[in-house]
């Protein structure tokens, strides 16, 4: 029995056009928490993990505290960047490596999602902020226990000056006509459930599930991919039958590795590739997507 890795639809879209292979210096975040599924319910201590990670950014790489690292960050700390060791140090390194590569880079977190023990982070490194088609595009994604920073995996894409759709890899495009709504745990649950298995769905083959699931209007912001699901069928069909789904070969399907869903985004983390997608989800519809593609796929 053959199992043939397959990427998922939505990330192919920038492979197909950059000649990805499936080396990275990052280990793929492929195994699920066994804990995160358990302790959706626990949104206090959800915002206390969201609010650890984010001193990351706001001061030990904007401020360039290296005492806050060394508080928030475990003496075992795994470090799954292969580029830098494990523990403090490692992280540590690895901010300065994103500062040597863009001198004056400032964190702009774009967004965050805190679910279980994990913390996921959409972020911008760049010099120039406020442009949001320089520097780099970044997800990270880290497990926190008792307080402490114990993993770590990240992702990083270098930003195009334009994209197909003119949505920047960063920007929220859609509005709620009546103000954001605050979502229970039960419906973000549900929202990730219904995320994840739509986008399996469409992975493994299923163009159907694209008029079921997908918002009409889908914002765009992959570098080469236009708004609206016209353009997702009009891939689909083009490629569908140059690259058979893996369930179509005995593979058992898409596999991915950590799901979140935190507010109105469902994050999902390839298991095979180092790729990582949001989706936002409104009246049971995915209706925008970003994704970041680590470079060299």
């Amino acid at each position: 029995m053959i199992y043939r890795k397959t990427l998922p639809w939505l990330a192919a879209v920038a492979c197909f056009a950059t000649a990805c292979s499936s080396t990275s210096e990052t280990d793929h975040p492929a195994a699920p928490s066994t804990t995160s599924a358990a302790a959706r319910s626990a949104s206090d201590a959800e915002e206390r993990n969201k609010e650890l990670v984010l001193r990351l950014y706001s001061e030990a790489f904007n401020k360039d505290k290296t005492d806050v690292v060394k508080e928030l960050v475990a003496t075992d700390y795994v470090q799954h960047d292969k580029a830098v060791p494990g523990g403090v140090a490692g992280q540590i390194k690895q901010f300065k490596d994103v500062k040597a590569k863009i001198p004056g880079a400032v964190a702009t977190v774009k967004h965050v999602a805190a679910d279980g023990d994990l913390v996921a982070v959409h972020w911008h490194a760049s010099a120039t902020p406020k442009n949001e088609g320089t520097g780099q595009a970044k997800a990270d994604l880290f497990r926190v226990d008792n307080g402490k920073l114990v993993e770590h995996w990240g992702i990083t894409q270098t930003v195009p000056k334009k994209t197909a759709s003119g949505n920047s890899l960063f920007s929220d495009v859609y509005r709620y006509p009546n103000g954001e709504p605050t979502l229970s745990e039960q419906q973000e649950e549900k929202n990730r459930k219904f995320a994840v298995d739509a986008y399996r769905k469409l992975s493994d083959g299923d163009a159907s599930v694209i008029d079921k699931s997908w918002d009409s209007r889908y914002y765009q912001h992959n570098p080469i991919a236009p708004n609206g699901t016209a353009p997702l069928k009009r891939f689909f069909q083009q490629n569908a039958q140059d690259a058979p789904s893996p369930s179509s070969t005995g593979g058992g399907g898409t596999r991915f590795g950590n799901t979140l869903a935190d507010g109105d985004l469902v994050w999902v983390f390839s298991s095979d590739y180092v790729v990582a997608d949001l989706f936002r989800v409104v009246d049971g519809k995915i209706i925008e997507h970003w994704d970041v593609v680590a470079d060299g796929q």
